[in-house]
């Protein structure tokens, strides 16, 4: 018997907005709330597309055993078995549900991927649209173990919660995107700084961080020769083995500027000067084991400078269009160490305020007048 007067709470529940909020604090009071009520749930997996570079799909399974647990699809996800042989392209593209008993082996021959399910004792499937305001078109899945599969009150219990669920989904998912997006054009921690609200001109802090400026060896000469997507390719390419290694170490990639970079390590919290600037080298000298090995790397090297300091991170702009980025003397300073490094030969350099903390010895490459700078400025070369 399925305890109605706890479905009317439940429902009531996700029109004020399943608080308190977080996907997995939802999706977990659902599937508690709906075995509490009489409906025997052995598993429901709730599955959207992301707006993100690297993740085309989020799956999340909750149990009442285990609760909830993510996973994520890359971008082929979508030409995968385990995509192509599910319920869920008919579910979302065509916006109606798709219920399969999984005792009778002739349900399971256009889906053979639900074969999983009955290896693991289900009896019973059915899987929903989850229809945004949009017209865009997600799904959920329901699971059961019962010997007598879903009865038709169970299935009007889902029907009805299934519209108040698609509005809390897309809720979150419109949140998701903004943050991945924000956060792949303007980096992780500047994409959180916009999210929660500093989207005035004007808006910002004054930070201290290890300052990180790159550019390609070589690009130059190849940018006269190469058409412009045989040089977003190339470009692509070296950024896929350069940048890891600087996120790995804490580093942030506030700009990408043309054949190169500007990243910064802060410090001050979890990070001190030293270690800021040690994260940095350590960095550098990974992207260029990385650069070198790959076969873009017998086209193009790596450069790059290394300094440390305050400056002003936040927003700048006119009228409706803003960047989010550094500004300040530090930033000004590592971008004329990198121009000092290519007068120089040099393809690995730093300021003298980074001279104690580096990965390797350092030793004085030269003494270089840099514009905006009063007198002769010392290069490292490391």
């Amino acid at each position: 018997m399925i305890d109605n007067a706890a479905i009317d709470d439940l429902v009531d529940w996700m029109i004020d907005g399943a608080r308190p909020g977080g996907l997995n604090r939802m999706l977990d009071g659902i599937g508690r709330r709906l075995v509490a009520a009489g409906l025997p749930i052995g598993r429901f997996a709730l599955f959207v597309d992301t707006l993100h570079p690297n993740v085309a799909g989020r799956r999340f399974i909750w149990t009442p055993e285990g609760g909830v647990s993510m996973t994520e699809g890359g971008i082929d996800l979508h030409s995968r078995d385990e995509y192509v042989k599910n319920p869920l392209p008919a579910v979302t593209s065509k916006q109606v549900a798709i219920r399969r008993r999984l005792t009778n082996p002739n349900m399971l021959s256009d889906y053979p991927i639900l074969g999983e399910l009955v290896a693991e004792g289900f009896t019973d499937y059915i899987a929903q649209p989850l229809i945004f305001t949009t017209g865009e078109t997600h799904a959920v899945t329901w699971s059961t173990r019962h010997e007598d599969g879903w009865s038709d009150d169970a299935l009007a219990v889902f029907e009805r919660i299934r519209r108040p669920f698609a509005r809390l989904v897309e809720a979150y998912l419109l949140r998701l995107n903004a943050a991945s997006i924000i956060s792949a054009y303007v980096g992780r921690n500047s994409g959180e700084q916009i999210l929660q609200g500093r989207i005035h001109r004007g808006d910002g802090e004054e930070i201290d961080a290890a300052i990180l400026f790159t550019d390609l060896i070589g690009f130059a000469t190849l940018a006269n020769t190469r058409s412009g997507a045989e040089l977003v390719t190339l470009l692509n390419a070296a950024f896929d083995v350069m940048v890891p290694p600087v996120e790995a170490h804490g580093g942030e990639i506030l700009k990408f500027l043309g054949d190169g970079f500007f990243a910064i390590f802060p410090y001050g919290r979890e990070m001190t000067l030293a270690s800021a600037i040690r994260a940095a080298s350590q960095a550098v000298m990974e992207s260029e084991e990385a650069l070198a090995k790959a076969e873009v790397g017998q086209l193009v090297g790596f450069r790059s400078a290394i300094h440390a300091g305050r400056f002003h991170y936040g927003n700048i702009g006119g009228a409706n269009r803003l960047d989010f980025t550094a500004i300040g003397q530090p930033v000004n300073y590592a971008a004329r160490l990198l121009a000092a490094a290519s007068d120089l030969g040099e393809t690995r350099v730093a300021s003298a305020v980074a001279l104690g903390d580096l990965c390797k010895s350092p030793t004085l490459a030269g003494e270089v007048v840099f514009k905006g700078f009063e007198g002769v400025q010392p290069v490292y070369a490391y």
